[in-house]
């Protein structure tokens, strides 16, 4: 069981099935493990058990709404699990559940409610209480039962939905609050959010249609995305309005408050950079260039069959004390910083049995790519006569470029053998593409 990524443990409403010595070897589970009963409820001593997982996820797939009993003596929820999903949340649904993970490590909850249903409401009362530095809230709308409940209330980072019936005023109420998601379903005043400085947002208006743009304050007009974020006493802020009659959105702009310096950053758009389908327009403060200073980033969209990602970049520039655009970091496909080496990674799919990675480093104020590795599988027709392959083997290339001085670079080949009826020959070099440590990172 170690050997894979996440385990489906289901646990019936008395648990007689299980002795003692079977509840141990769960300790065994490691990563995500889902989770669920064969009736209504299982006991939450079952819990207790998993003293290997790090992410417990409690399935919808049965009819299972909740625990029961509580936590026996001498037993507590596993410190080591940091994150809990509850999937096809109801409203009151796994009350017991969210008790019984008072006082425990669990620093991130996250509730999906059901497609098939109206949104459900979740209260923050019942997730304060256990203390997670996050808590987010797919399909289900913001509530707060008792505005004392929230006191002491650790969440750094909170997701939802917003109704007309959801009291904003709990933003004010959270000390730790850092930033606030939310999908605004209705229309309702935005203000005790917007009114609080130093407190990252972003918020969608779905409930907008085309052209329609309610004033917030002082005659200023709402988005249909509005985004703020800030850094070292810098606000910047994103707007993505309707375009007219069709219903699109329009490019997103940028501005940037900089004590008395007021300035708008428009990303530089052409044929073959512009933006992609199911758009958020997600921008970001994080230092792209490993100067020790948060620069900007925003989304693109997703680009073809592959769903691939790109980014516009803002580098921080601190000659100028302005952001500058960097047309080198929008070539970069699904890039992901990695600020422990100082590079920038970026993965895409090629096709169905081919995909690239490649490192980029930042160097005299461009991305510069360092080396590029491509796996893909070479089917038996195509495999060279000179490999001396088996009848009827296929092939598996790694082709890593390695760039050398003046731009020129070397390839390295290496391969694996397919072939029915026998174990598959991976070489040594393997292990340096996918072991977690490795230079390619190991994803």
């Amino acid at each position: 069981l170690e050997k894979y990524d996440y385990v489906r443990v289901v646990f019936s409403e008395d648990m007689k099935e299980w002795p003692e010595e079977e509840l141990e070897t769960l300790g065994i589970l490691k990563g995500t493990v889902y989770v669920e009963s064969s009736g209504e409820t299982f006991p939450a001593r079952a819990l207790t058990y998993l003293t290997g997982a790090q992410e417990v996820i409690v399935s919808g797939d049965s009819d299972m709404t909740d625990v029961s009993g509580t936590l026996p003596e001498g037993r507590a929820f596993p410190k080591q699990i940091q994150a809990v999903t509850l999937m096809r949340y109801r409203e009151g649904k796994y009350r017991t559940l969210l008790r019984v993970l008072q006082n425990s490590q669990v620093e991130t909850i996250e509730v999906a409610a059901d497609y098939g249903e109206e949104y459900q409401e979740f209260w923050l009362d019942d997730a304060a209480a256990v203390g997670p530095k996050e808590i987010v809230l797919e399909r289900a709308v913001i509530r707060v039962r008792d505005e004392k409940a929230l006191e002491g209330c650790l969440a750094e980072r909170i997701q939802g939905y917003v109704d007309a019936e959801t009291d904003l005023g709990f933003a004010a109420r959270l000390p730790a609050l850092e930033e606030l998601t939310c999908t605004i379903i209705e229309e309702r005043d935005l203000r005790p959010a917007l009114d609080r400085e130093g407190l990252s947002l972003y918020f969608e208006l779905l409930y907008l249609e085309e052209k329609e743009t309610p004033e917030v304050r002082d005659g200023e007009e709402m988005p249909c995305i509005y985004q703020r974020r800030y850094d070292q006493g810098r606000m910047v802020e994103c707007f993505t309005e309707w375009q007219g009659e069709d219903g699109r959105l329009c490019d997103p702009w940028l501005r940037v408050t900089d004590g008395a310096a007021v300035y708008e950053l428009r990303p530089e758009i052409s044929e073959l950079f512009g933006y992609g389908d199911y758009r958020e327009d997600r921008m970001e403060l994080k230092d792209i260039n490993f100067d020790g200073i948060k620069d900007i980033t925003l989304e693109t969209g997703r680009y073809g069959n592959q769903g691939v990602v790109y980014e516009y970049g803002w580098i921080w520039n601190q000659n100028t004390g302005r952001y500058e655009y960097s047309p080198t970091y929008r070539d970069i496909a699904n890039p992901s910083v990695d600020a422990e080496h100082q590079l920038v990674r970026s993965v895409w799919r090629n096709w169905a049995a081919s995909h690239s990675w490649a490192i980029y480093r930042y160097a005299d104020g461009a991305y510069v790519m360092q080396s590029e590795l491509t796996e893909e599988y070479i089917a038996q027709e195509d495999v060279q006569e000179e490999l001396g392959l088996p009848e009827k083997a296929g092939l598996i290339r790694w082709q890593e470029w390695i760039l050398e001085n003046e731009g020129m670079g070397k390839i390295k080949n290496a391969y694996a053998v397919l072939f029915e009826g026998a174990e598959d020959r991976y070489p040594k070099v393997y292990e340096s593409y996918f072991a977690p440590d490795s230079y390619w990172g190991g994803d």
